[in-house]
C-alpha cells in the first residue's frame, strides 16, 4: 500500500478530490494545516514550560516515561 498526499488549493478541489476517492472506495484522511496563530501559540507554551522547568517550577517526563503512556 502506498501513501499518497494532495494540496488542493481550494475547497472545490478538496471536494472534487473527496468526491473522486469515496467513488474509488478509497479511504481518505483529511488533515488541516495548523494556523500561524495556532502554531505561534504553541511555541510560546513551549517556551513558557521550558523557562519553568529552568526556574525549578516543574519537573519533565523522561522520554521513555512518555512513550509507557501510550
Amino acid at each position: 500500500m502506498e501513501t499518497i498526499v494532495a494540496n488542493p488549493k481550494n475547497k472545490t478541489e478538496v471536494k472534487a478530490i473527496l468526491h473522486f476517492l469515496k467513488q474509488m472506495k478509497v479511504k481518505a484522511d483529511v488533515y488541516k494545516e495548523p494556523t500561524k496563530a495556532q502554531v505561534l501559540k504553541s511555541i510560546e507554551q513551549g517556551a513558557k514550560e521550558a523557562q519553568m522547568y529552568l526556574a525549578g517550577k516543574i519537573k519533565l517526563k523522561k522520554a521513555s516515561e512518555l512513550l509507557n503512556e501510550l
